[in-house]
């Protein structure tokens, strides 16, 4: 009886250690599970020379740039993981390579200000965010101001 109720309690347990759990295994779970991707290492932070700008006067259809620049004051290398602009009428271009510590970057805005202009100087607010990996923040956002004038005004002002 006693050799009977080993055998099924071994059978029992080989039963309940064997069986698959059945979840799937996906990308995360082979990233966090392996030892070299450790986030414990030193991490970068940046610092913007701005993060907002005004292009003041502009006419409706002028195309206008501003660079936005910052520097890796952290301890670890860190990079640009993905620009997001508010609408269509701004197009980013960024670093794309890793920034080392001491390092600069830079965020470039180009402002379409195309159907934007009218008789009373409309004030236009944009922005760009900027999402970083292996940094101290996730992200940062940028902003620019301009006022269009409509393409018959002459108050326009270069820059």
């Amino acid at each position: 009886m006693r050799n009977t109720f080993l055998l099924f309690s071994t059978i029992a347990v080989l039963t309940v250690a064997c069986t698959p759990t059945n979840k799937p295994v996906d990308a995360e779970d082979i990233v966090n599970n392996n030892p070299d991707n450790n986030n414990n290492g030193p991490k970068g932070d940046f610092k913007f020379v701005d993060t907002t700008f005004d292009f003041g006067n502009i006419k409706d259809g002028d195309n206008v740039q501003h660079v936005f620049r910052f520097k890796n004051v952290g301890k670890g290398p860190l990079s640009i993981s993905k620009v997001e602009a508010s609408c269509g009428c701004t197009t980013p271009d960024w670093t794309k390579e890793v920034i080392p510590p001491g390092g600069e970057g830079k965020v470039t805005a180009t402002f379409d200000s195309k159907g934007k202009g009218g008789t009373d100087n409309p004030l236009v607010e944009k922005s760009i965010e900027v999402y970083f990996d292996n940094a101290t923040r996730d992200y940062m956002v940028l902003t620019f101001t301009s006022h269009i004038l409509s393409k018959e005004s002459d108050n326009h002002e270069d820059h």
